[in-house]
């Protein structure tokens, strides 16, 4: 049995431990706070749903913050949804994006949740930590994790050496190596997408799901399973698992879903990858995008690297007009009206 403290004493990059160190602890005491729900806080009157959420993800952050106060390598962290960073140590090495509590609506009707996080190195250390030090496309994160909390608390991580998952033993504190060398199978007859958006799909992931859902019948010549739960994080974990397609894409609707590149895409994108899948935006690989903003958002396929270049395949036709029609199965080549 490895820990994930005998697994960071392995590690090359100490400074680099310590900080993946820090997280591992403040997501032990955010999966405590998590499983309370809202008994976390004042019992005298009735929190709201959205009130107990919110807390939980201030907690969460705060939680972060005192594990790494003390981390003179940290030059600064950059929070989803904020549009300021807190500097660090101006001498610090690295930076930190944190995405605290992702699909924390789930957490309502008792689901998992997720947090992720991305380490970069720093541009230029020996001065104060500036927002444009973040800007970095995800090809230069020097690692990059993801936390569940569901009926088990769950991490996944990587340093650029392949993907490697950790279950918290509650009984002894610590977490325990218990999916080494994560791989995302080759073939999966999965895939997951929020059916709601389908009026506003563009025409290439409408191609994509109508040829799974055809199952046996269609293209594919096998059925397909649609799974869904508001959650990139969640998403990818079952990626990882079990293969198949993650798919968020741009309905082109103001306010609707897209994945913070820096806090969300980029981290997710380099476990994919890690892992032997891929990530896309749809038109090219979601690493190599270069941020405009702390809050640029990208659309996000992730998973079997088959199915990503099939989809891409897709947008490819679409920008060339070779779209293929389609005709129900049901009628072959027959109408509704007998001869």
């Amino acid at each position: 049995m490895i820990t994930l403290t005998q697994y960071l004493l392995g590690m090359r990059e100490t400074a680099h431990a310590t900080l993946i160190s820090g997280l591992a602890v403040a997501v032990k005491l955010t999966a405590a706070a998590a499983s309370r729900g809202p008994l976390i806080l004042d019992q005298t009157r009735q929190p709201s749903p959205r009130e107990v959420n919110r807390s939980l993800r201030r907690l969460a952050g705060q939680v972060l913050l005192a594990q790494l106060q003390e981390a003179d390598q940290l030059a600064g962290i950059s929070f989803a949804g904020q549009p300021q960073i807190l500097p660090g140590n101006p001498e610090g090495r690295y930076l930190l994006l944190f995405d605290a509590m992702h699909g924390m609506s789930n957490l309502n009707d008792n689901l998992p949740v997720g947090s992720a996080f991305s380490i970069l190195e720093r541009p230029e250390p020996g001065r104060p930590c500036l927002i444009e030090d973040f800007l970095q496309p995800g090809t230069r994160q020097v690692s990059a994790g993801i936390a569940l909390f569901g009926p088990r608390t769950i991490c996944a991580l990587t340093t650029g050496d392949g993907v490697d998952g950790f279950t918290l033993d509650r009984d002894v504190g610590n977490f325990v190596l218990t999916h080494p060398h994560l791989r995302i199978p080759d073939e999966s007859a999965m895939f997951a997408i929020d059916a709601s958006q389908a009026p506003h799909w563009p025409a290439a992931v409408r191609r994509y799901v109508e040829e799974c859902t055809l199952g046996s019948d269609g293209p594919r010549r096998q059925d397909f399973h649609m799974r869904w739960n508001a959650s990139a994080v969640v998403g990818a974990y079952r990626v990882l698992n079990s293969g198949g397609l993650f798919l968020a894409p741009d309905t082109g609707r103001s306010g609707h879903w897209l994945a913070p590149l820096l806090h969300t895409a980029a981290p997710l994108a380099f476990l994919a990858e890690q892992a032997g899948g891929s990530a896309s935006t749809g038109t090219g690989r979601v690493l190599e995008v270069s941020p405009s903003g702390l809050d640029a958002r990208v659309p996000l396929f992730l998973g079997s690297s088959d199915e990503v270049a099939r989809l891409e395949g897709y947008f490819a036709d679409h920008a060339l007009g070779h779209d293929r029609e389609y005709s129900h199965p049901l009628f072959h080549h027959r109408t509704l009206f007998a001869d």
